[in-house]
């Protein structure tokens, strides 16, 4: 099993770092939720992965659920693309937003590309934790003049009624279903993999 293993920081927190595990053929809605669980963060807000060039410029956005109101707007869904599906190589980026109102940004990188005969049932896994995770209503607290008290009931809201909505089962992990995501969908995709020229071509 070819396993894909990320660096997790944030911009608030620089001495917070979770390196995560995670099968290549994970979707990115499972990669979602590793991260959510790995800081400690409940799992009732909207997110975006971007994928970035080596500036950490964002190149192409995967959404967790269809916002769009027409096609021009459709982005790529997180739960119809695996991680396989897009090269991966050591120092790719990727930044991940959650959370649209207090909008927290991690950021992630691969440091690692490896197989494994572990069962899939170990993953995703944090290997290693430094540093607390940050507290994810806090941000209230940095940002007093910016949220009003409207802000504050729709976050209540978010809480309270998208629990459902966003809860994860484990039992509908995908991790064994190789079906592949058709590249047409993302124009230029492909060719962000190759700004790096230490991709690991033996991996894929």
């Amino acid at each position: 099993m070819k396993i894909i293993r990320f660096n997790i920081t944030t911009e608030d927190d620089p001495e917070m770092l979770r390196v995560l595990d995670i099968p290549a053929a994970a979707n990115f809605e499972e990669l979602h939720f590793a991260i959510l669980e790995a800081v400690d963060f409940d799992a009732t807000q909207l997110s975006s992965f971007f994928i970035c060039n080596n500036n950490w410029e964002k190149k192409v956005e995967l959404t967790l659920i269809n916002m769009g109101t027409d096609e021009s707007d459709i982005v790529p869904i997180m739960k119809d693309i695996k991680l396989k599906d897009y090269e991966h190589e050591v120092g790719q980026k990727l930044i991940f937003e959650y959370d649209f109102v207090l909008m927290w940004r991690f950021f992630l990188e691969v440091t690692k590309l490896y197989t494994t005969d572990e069962s899939a049932s170990h993953f995703p896994k944090v290997v290693e934790s430094v540093g607390a995770s940050p507290k994810q209503y806090d941000t209230l607290e940095k940002y007093p003049e910016e949220i009003t008290d409207e802000d504050s009931f729709l976050i209540h809201e978010l809480e309270v009624k998208n629990l459902d909505l966003f809860h994860h089962d484990d039992d509908d992990s995908d991790l064994d279903n190789d079906e592949v995501w058709d590249h047409d969908d993302i124009d230029g995709l492909d060719d962000l993999g190759h700004e790096n020229d230490h991709r690991d071509e033996d991996f894929y």
